[in-house]
């Protein structure tokens, strides 16, 4: 991100923060989702990272930063949220888009999907953080690390064993061509 639209953005210019929002806001959301597990939960947080983001803005000390702060921001909003919600909250799977797949039958890929969001919610708080950022929102492990606030061996190892607990969760399936998929 443009060092000069960060420092706008700090300084209080709405349409500098709103490309901020713009160019991080789906790589975020995709994190945040695969904490709290549901689209409504995920753009309620999401809502809250933006206001925490804005009111905090001066906060933030080196612009180049930018993009790691407003994503410690929604994490940590989100793992509040999942926290405070528990696990009393029905699964939802957004049938959005399901038959977007151009001359093709969807319930292959729909049927991993299912898996791996069926194994998502077997999964505890951390794990599903964790695969969150590196997945969701496509973090390398260093970033994950720095954003949990954790030592980057710790992110490893972490992950590795979220990643082992997935596959067991989820099984195995395969696609439309026979060929086996592990989650």
């Amino acid at each position: 991100m443009d060092a000069r639209v960060v420092t706008d953005a700090v300084a209080g210019d709405d349409d500098a923060f709103a490309q901020l929002i713009d160019a991080e806001g789906a790589r975020v959301y995709r994190a945040v989702i695969a904490i709290v597990r549901t689209p409504d939960d995920a753009r309620d947080v999401m809502q809250d990272a933006y206001i925490v983001a804005w009111r905090s803005r001066r906060d933030l000390r080196d612009p180049a930063r930018w993009s790691a702060w407003f994503r410690k921001i929604a994490v940590r909003l989100a793992v509040k949220h999942a926290r405070r919600v528990g696990p009393r909250r029905l699964k939802e799977i957004p049938l959005d888009g399901m038959l977007d797949s151009p001359g093709g039958d969807p319930t292959p890929s729909w049927l991993v999907r299912l898996t791996l969001v069926d194994a998502l919610a077997q999964l505890s708080l951390e794990d599903r953080t964790l695969l969150g950022l590196r997945y969701g929102a496509d973090l390398e492990v260093p970033e994950l690390a720095a954003v949990l606030g954790i030592r980057l061996g710790t992110a490893k190892s972490r992950l590795h064993r979220a990643l082992k607990r997935l596959v067991a969760a989820a099984g195995e399936t395969s696609d439309s061509e026979g060929h086996r998929i592990h989650a």
